[in-house]
């Protein structure tokens, strides 16, 4: 089976996002469990995950992933924002641990699929080693404090300052974790074609890949196409095949026998309305072979 998807909203209830992952007609969802411009100062409270497994039984829902709010920076050196950070994620990693253990209890074949991150920032520090360091610690110290749960580190846009901007940065902070068997890494297209990676040469940077990672460490893809060239370092993603990446190169990316079996979600500008949303998912099932 091959696990393709999207970002949903959780608007009104964790539940929602089965409904409308339902109504898409996916079987991989990718949902903010809570506001994501928000700190997260408690835990995501059992009875919605319970709604959720209870909206899911019998439904072709059967991965969940858990994308961390946007305040995280794991190079943040001010400690009450560190703490925050640090914490917002136990909270998630908690969460989908959970999401597995109820998904058990009520017999349901959900799976959830782990917490991507967007690591953070150097810009604070004279260099990113100082900042790979700080990112470390804080990794370590959040899957020390947390229950369970896998956390996945999102390549980058954007400029030198950006942690996961190079896939060697991601490299590196995986050799440093302690529990390597609950690290993984998310790619974006977008994100690795504006800091350079051409997707246009597919196979190039699946050997580019291989190369910095091993691909079993990769456990999904943002699959989007990009607003800005390549190399331009900006964060611009577009909706399938009308921009700079293109339709073909999208074909060989979701096709590649090296990464199709990785789940791939789209997190395109049609995923903020249903009725829009089809669009890129019919073109991502039409693409999509067997």
């Amino acid at each position: 089976m091959r696990y393709l998807g999207a970002h949903v909203s959780v608007a009104g209830g964790l539940q929602n996002g089965i409904i409308t992952g339902i109504e898409l007609g996916i079987n991989t969802i990718q949902i903010h469990p809570t506001a994501p411009q928000r700190w997260i100062s408690k835990p995501v409270d059992t009875a919605g995950i319970e709604t959720m497994i209870k909206a899911q039984k019998h439904s072709p829902v059967k991965i969940v992933f858990a994308h961390a709010i946007y305040l995280i920076n794991l190079a943040q050196p001010d400690k009450q924002k560190f703490h925050l950070g640090k914490m917002a994620l136990v909270h998630y990693l908690d969460f989908m641990k959970d999401v597995d253990s109820i998904s058990k209890s009520y017999e349901s074949d959900l799976q959830a699929g782990g917490v991507v991150v967007h690591v953070g920032s150097a810009i604070h520090y004279p260099n990113k080693q100082e900042a790979l360091e700080r990112v470390s610690y804080g990794i370590n110290w959040i899957l020390e404090n947390s229950r369970g749960g896998e956390l996945l580190l999102e390549s980058s846009a954007g400029s030198g300052q950006v942690i996961g901007e190079k896939l060697e940065d991601l490299h590196w902070l995986y050799e440093k974790t302690e529990q390597k068997d609950r690290i993984g890494i998310a790619l974006d297209t977008e994100h690795m074609f504006a800091s350079g990676y051409d997707w246009t040469k597919t196979d190039e940077v699946v050997h580019e890949v291989e190369n910095v990672l091993p691909l079993d460490l990769v456990k999904v893809i943002h699959l989007n196409d990009s607003k800005v060239p390549c190399g331009s370092k900006k964060d611009r993603h577009e909706n399938l095949g009308e921009g700079l990446i293109g339709e073909e190169a999208l074909k060989r990316v979701i096709n590649h026998k090296k990464l199709k079996n990785i789940p791939m979600v789209l997190e395109t500008p049609r995923m903020k309305s249903i009725d829009e949303a089809k669009i890129d998912i019919a073109k991502l099932k039409d693409w999509a072979e067997n």
